[in-house]
Parts: structure tokens; C-alpha cells; sequence
């Protein structure tokens, strides 16, 4: 006989469950002492939110399930966003949260809030643990749903007094169902759809990622020579200085590379998801067929229907259809120049340094398989737009819920998870303070990384759409803060840069040190009337 807590981490550990991001609390302290006795380690964070974007980043980058943990109450509600960020991402995640015991769980009760209808809106399950005899099942349960395509976060409330229940029972583990490639005949239609076309184009999303098929996609342009556009969430799954490469699209209308989609008369959407580039921002131009490869029937879409579905294991397809090909010239090789033109324009700094300026200096300081993980606001345009990838899970930013504060807390896990590989954290000034105070959590854990800072002063992109708009501004710009004594204040290195020399060497010192850094850039957001249209 062992308590239910016990059993829960049991499970935990026969999932391969390594760490639990989250903070105790009097109605979790339960499993939290079962964890002393396992082999998973507890990251205590320091706050909720940084626990579930943590769990939520290693969900990303290795397709099991992140774990976070939470009390009761406000904790809990702490880490919504995360939640919410894993679940529009379709990132595979299980949130535990603590709760009063069941005969408790009435309305009002202090620090009680129903917690199940809470997360179903921003998970895919919510459910709460109130019977002792099924932990077994009910554990692989989650799983197996958090980890079935499209993935996605799974809610278990765990009462009080459930957890010091004494039961008996080992860990289930769920199967996974066997893969099937997409019928043949559908297969069919799509070479068919291709041998037609005149200039097809691939558009790759984070479902090629997920499934582990970037080689295969990479197989597939390269055997019928179709170049390849990336979502943001799915950079790198062409590798830039791959031919065949026309990076990465996103902004809605002044995206360069959306000229090939303008002249695109097939669309192969392979492994994208509706919500990472809406079709009424890329189906332009000329008159084309669309076609969806993916593990899964598309989602609807208002005013879009593709002409035709292929669905199945991608990898298995993928392969399929590669077989058999009619070559072809690569249409886009002169859109693919004058790419590489853009990115090698970089105006001359002035008043701060040009954002184009810090995007090459982060470039030209981290190898092909390191890893920028990027907050939310101007910075992200600038990186995903002008940062090239060459892997996949190197250029790495939400584009889901896209909360502010996402970068620091995904760094960490990503040094966690991958601590072979050098990470930055790109922000700006406004994202940097909501979840910063996780640097002392990085310097607890031993995870190096380097944060670098695009300081206006304010929040740079609302400002500059507010001006566009209305021709003036209110609410967006902020006090000084001293980040370089903020940053030593939690034990990490803080340096302010004010050139690109500096920078340059900034991010070189700093990549090789065995502490987290903080680097605070002057930038000049005047260009970014260029990305707001």
C-alpha cells in the first residue's frame, strides 16, 4: 500500500517524466514529497506562469508531455497562460494542480475556484482525480490524450484528500496506435495535382516538427524540386542555404517571400495548422489549388476550403509521394536571390542600434544547432523575418497565444532540455520584466543562457501601429530601469551594449559563460514602420 501520491509520481516516472516545473503549497504537499523519494527532479520557479511555459517548452522540443505544478486557487491561475500557450501551439503538456478536498469543493469556499471548467477552455481534457482505484488508468489517460494528434494540454486536479489516500496499484503505460500512410488514391491526386502545376509550392508548418518528418519533407521538395516557404513555428525544417529554401513566412502583408505565394498556382500545405498562418493572408495572386498533407483533416477555415485533403502519417505519405517524380526548374531561384539581398541590407546605425543590426550580431554568434528563442513584440518580426534557420527547434517563438514573457521561462527549458546547445532569450524591454524574475530560477538550476534585451523603453510595436492609425500615442512608453544592476541582482552577469562592436562582443564573452546573462540594447525602432502595414 503506498499513497496516491506516490502512485502519481510512479506514473509520472513510467511516462519518462525528468522534471516538474511548478511551486508547492499546502494542498500539493503531498506529491511534493513523493517526489523527494523519485528519480524527477522539481524546478521550483518563481511563479506559475514561468512553471507552465517551462513545461510547455519541453513539450515543443521533444514531443513528450512537459509537466507543471501548481497549489490551489491562485496558483492555479497563475499558470493559465501557459496552458493556454501549449494548447493554441498544440504542444503536449499535463498541468497538476492542487485542490481543497472534496467535500470542500463548494462555492464559497476561500481559495476555491472550479478548477476543471477553469482550463477546459484552454485544454484539450480537464478532469479532476476523485477516485483512489483508477490512478492508474486515469494517468495514462492524460497522456495518451496530451501526446494524440493534434496535441495539446491535459488539466488533473488533484484534491487533498485524495492524494493521502493509501491504494494499491502499478503504472499503466498507453499504446501508441499503430501509423498509417494516407490512401493511395489520395496520394494519387496530389502527384497528379503536381505534374499540372507550373509553379507548386510547399508551405511547411509545425506538424512536419511534431512528427519527426523534416527529412522526409526535405525528400519531397528535393525529388520533385519544389521550393519550400516555413511557417514561424516551423523554421528550419528546410535548411536556409538549402536551394530550395524561401525561409519563412508570417507577416501578413509585407512579408517578402509572400511574392511566390502570389505567383503559386499549387499550395502543398504540409503539417500546417490553420491558426500559424491564416489562409486569407497567403491564398493571393494568382488562381491556385490548394492542397492539405497533414496527420489530420484541416480545421475549417471561414471562406477557405482546400481542393483536395491528404491525410495520414506524414513521414509514411511524405515518402509516397516521393517516389516516381517528374523533375522540374526550381521557379523561385530569383525570388530566392533577391531574399538573400534583403538580408544582407542592413542600414547604417544612428540614434541606437538598428534591430537588422542585432538580428545579424545574434546570427553570427550561435552555430547552426544552437537555439534563439524569441518573446513577443518587434523583435519577433525582425528575427523571424531576417534570422535564417537551419534546423529545425533553433528559431524557435509562439505564435498561438503569443503571450509577452514567453522567452526567458522557454530558455531555461530549453538549456535544461538540451544543455548541449548554446541558447539565447530574444526580448524586448516590455516582455523582459513580466517573467525576468526567472533568471534566479536559471541561476539556481545551473542553466546558462544569454538574454538579449531590445530596450525602446516602452512597447515599440503598439506604438508604432497606434501612430500609423491615429498620427499620436498613449500608453506605451515606460520609466528607466536598470537592467544591468536587475540582472546582477539575481545573480546573473548584466552588460549594456551602445554599438554593434560591443554587441558583437557582449554575446560572444557572454555565450561562454557558466551563468545566465543579461545584455541590454539601445535599439532604434524607426524601421518599424516597415512591418506594420
Amino acid at each position: 500500500m503506498s499513497r496516491v501520491a506516490d502512485l502519481v509520481v510512479r506514473c509520472l516516472e513510467a511516462e519518462g517524466v525528468r522534471r516538474i516545473f511548478g511551486i508547492p503549497g499546502e494542498e500539493n504537499l503531498d506529491l511534493v514529497d513523493a517526489l523527494i523519494d523519485s528519480d524527477i527532479d522539481l524546478i521550483v520557479t518563481r511563479h506559475e506562469e514561468g512553471a507552465s511555459l517551462m513545461a510547455s517548452m519541453v513539450g515543443r522540443l521533444t514531443g513528450r508531455p512537459g509537466v507543471c505544478l501548481s497549489t490551489l486557487g491562485p496558483g492555479a491561475t497563475n499558470m493559465v497562460t501557459g496552458v493556454a500557450e501549449a494548447h493554441l501551439s498544440s504542444t503536449p503538456m499535463i498541468a497538476l494542480t492542487g485542490q481543497v478536498r472534496r467535500e470542500e469543493a463548494r462555492f464559497p469556499r476561500k481559495q476555491y475556484v472550479d478548477l476543471v471548467k477553469l482550463f477546459e477552455p484552454v485544454t484539450k481534457l480537464s478532469l479532476s482525480l476523485r477516485d483512489s482505484s483508477i490512478v492508474p488508468e486515469t494517468m495514462a489517460g492524460v497522456f495518451a490524450t496530451a501526446v494524440e494528434e493534434r496535441p495539446g494540454p491535459v488539466h488533473l486536479e488533484m484534491p487533498e484528500d485524495v492524494m493521502k489516500e493509501e491504494v494499491r496499484g502499478e503504472p499503466l503505460i498507453h499504446e501508441v496506435g499503430m501509423s498509417m500512410a494516407a490512401d493511395g488514391g489520395e496520394a494519387d491526386v496530389l502527384r497528379e495535382l503536381i505534374i499540372s502545376s507550373k509553379r507548386p509550392l510547399i508551405l511547411a508548418g509545425h506538424g512536419i516538427i511534431r512528427k519527426g518528418a523534416c527529412a522526409e519533407l526535405s525528400r519531397f521538395a528535393k525529388s520533385w524540386n519544389i521550393p519550400v516557404a516555413m511557417s514561424w513555428m516551423g523554421a528550419g525544417i528546410v535548411p536556409f542555404d538549402d536551394p530550395l529554401s524561401l525561409h519563412t513566412v508570417g507577416l501578413r502583408s509585407l512579408d517578402f517571400m509572400l511574392r511566390a505565394f502570389r505567383e503559386a498556382d499549387l499550395v502543398i500545405m504540409a503539417g500546417l495548422d490553420i491558426i500559424e498562418f491564416q489562409p486569407a493572408f497567403w491564398n493571393v495572386g494568382v488562381k491556385k489549388r490548394v492542397v492539405h498533407l497533414g496527420a489530420i483533416p484541416l480545421d475549417p477555415a471561414k471562406g477557405f476550403n482546400p481542393h483536395h485533403q491528404v491525410v495520414g502519417d506524414l513521414s509514411l505519405t511524405l515518402l509516397e509521394i516521393s517516389a516516381n517524380p517528374v523533375g522540374r526548374k526550381n521557379w523561385a531561384l530569383d525570388l530566392r536571390g533577391q531574399l538573400h539581398t534583403l538580408l544582407d541590407e542592413i542600414p547604417e546605425d544612428t540614434c541606437g542600434i538598428k534591430p537588422q543590426t542585432v538580428v545579424r550580431c545574434i546570427r553570427e554568434a550561435l552555430g547552426r544547432e544552437d537555439m534563439a528563442i524569441c518573446d513577443v513584440g518587434a523583435h519577433l518580426l525582425w528575427m523571424m523575418r531576417l534570422y535564417p534557420a537551419y534546423r529545425e527547434n533553433t528559431l524557435i517563438g509562439s505564435n498561438g497565444l503569443i503571450p509577452m514573457g514567453f522567452a526567458i521561462p522557454g530558455a531555461i527549458a530549453a538549456k535544461l532540455t538540451c544543455p548541449e546547445r548554446r541558447v539565447v532569450a530574444v526580448c524586448g524591454d516590455g516582455g523582459f520584466l513580466m517573467t525576468s524574475n526567472e533568471l534566479e530560477t536559471a541561476v539556481r538550476e545551473e542553466a546558462p543562457f544569454v538574454t538579449v534585451v531590445f530596450n525602446d523603453s516602452g512597447l515599440g510595436m503598439i506604438k508604432t501601429r497606434q501612430e500609423r492609425v491615429y498620427g499620436r500615442n498613449h500608453g506605451v512608453e515606460f520609466g528607466y530601469v536598470d537592467l544591468v544592476g536587475y540582472a546582477e541582482s539575481l545573480g546573473a552577469g548584466g552588460f549594456r551594449v551602445t554599438s554593434a562592436m560591443e554587441l558583437e562582443e557582449a554575446l560572444s564573452s557572454c555565450l561562454e559563460s557558466e551563468r545566465p546573462c543579461v545584455i541590454d540594447v539601445p535599439v532604434d525602432y524607426s524601421e518599424n514602420a516597415n512591418l506594420t502595414r
